[in-house]
């Protein structure tokens, strides 16, 4: 059942159990409603300022859950970075496919396949990093579609930096009130002060780095092309997390079970 909550601003209206979708509330109404429209903003702002391009739509959708749905898995900064990465990639594969495609049936159909296509590996290629950003999808469908504003090779990189941008306006916003990201669960790690582990907040802090150094491209294209290859680097690390902490988990389970059989004997 719907809730329907008038109450002004304060801390218990941004509260995990009203400050989600399935309460209508003035709060979430103002303060979400805000922030997404500001976050945006933000990103074209520096986007234009730096010349550093990027897809506002997908982007759009992002700043949207980042600000009114922010404690659902899906608005925390790996899966917004990591998902919008990986499906960058999925749609470039898509576009070329979209080129092969025109070669042996109707433009119609061509592009219908493709499409598919797409979101199909956006969705593939999310979920085997364990990073699912629905708006993301939207991100891999573009390239079929409409001309990039950048060159093709380059819009992982471009989106993985609108992304962080994303996120950091989101930490900037909801940091008024509450912790972004919101801790998953009651023993979630901690790192640089947010709720993540260590892994995860070294790779966003390179994500970070790259993404300021993407920013001063004004100033010359080395300090653009050393941003590229940090973000890239912080992007790798978000996307493998998963498998870097299953292999950290097993060899801290491995020496557990060598300590333990160590003591019985």
């Amino acid at each position: 059942m719907v809730q329907l909550r008038l109450n002004s601003p304060c801390k218990r209206e941004f509260e995990r159990d009203v400050y989600r979708p399935g309460v209508i509330s003035l709060t979430r109404l103002t303060w979400g409603s805000l922030g997404g429209g500001v976050a945006l903003a933000a990103i074209a702002l520096v986007s234009t300022g730096s010349g550093v391009a990027v897809l506002y739509p997908p982007l759009a959708a992002t700043c949207f859950i980042n600000a009114a749905c922010v404690y659902l898995r899906v608005a925390r900064p790996r899966p917004v970075i990591a998902g919008h990465l990986v499906s960058s990639l999925a749609g470039l594969l898509a576009m070329s496919a979209n080129g092969a495609l025109h070669g042996v049936l109707p433009h119609w159909a061509a592009q219908a396949g493709a499409l598919g296509l797409a979101v199909a590996l956006a969705a593939l290629f999310m979920q085997l990093a364990d990073a699912d950003h629905p708006p993301a999808a939207a991100t891999a469908a573009i390239p079929v579609l409409l001309p990039l504003p950048m060159p093709p090779l380059l819009l992982p990189l471009h989106m993985a930096w609108g992304a962080v941008v994303a996120v950091l306006a989101a930490m900037a916003w909801n940091g008024v009130w509450f912790a972004y990201p919101a801790p998953e669960g009651e023993n979630c790690p901690k790192c640089l002060g947010l709720h993540q582990d260590r892994v995860e907040g070294g790779a966003f802090l390179a994500c970070v780095l790259g993404a300021a150094l993407m920013a001063l491209r004004p100033l010359g294209n080395a300090v653009y092309e050393a941003g590229l290859g940090v973000l890239g680097l912080g992007g790798l690390l978000l996307v493998l997390h998963p498998v870097l902490t299953a292999l950290s988990n097993a060899r801290a389970g491995a020496r557990t079970s060598g300590q333990t059989s160590a003591e019985q004997r």
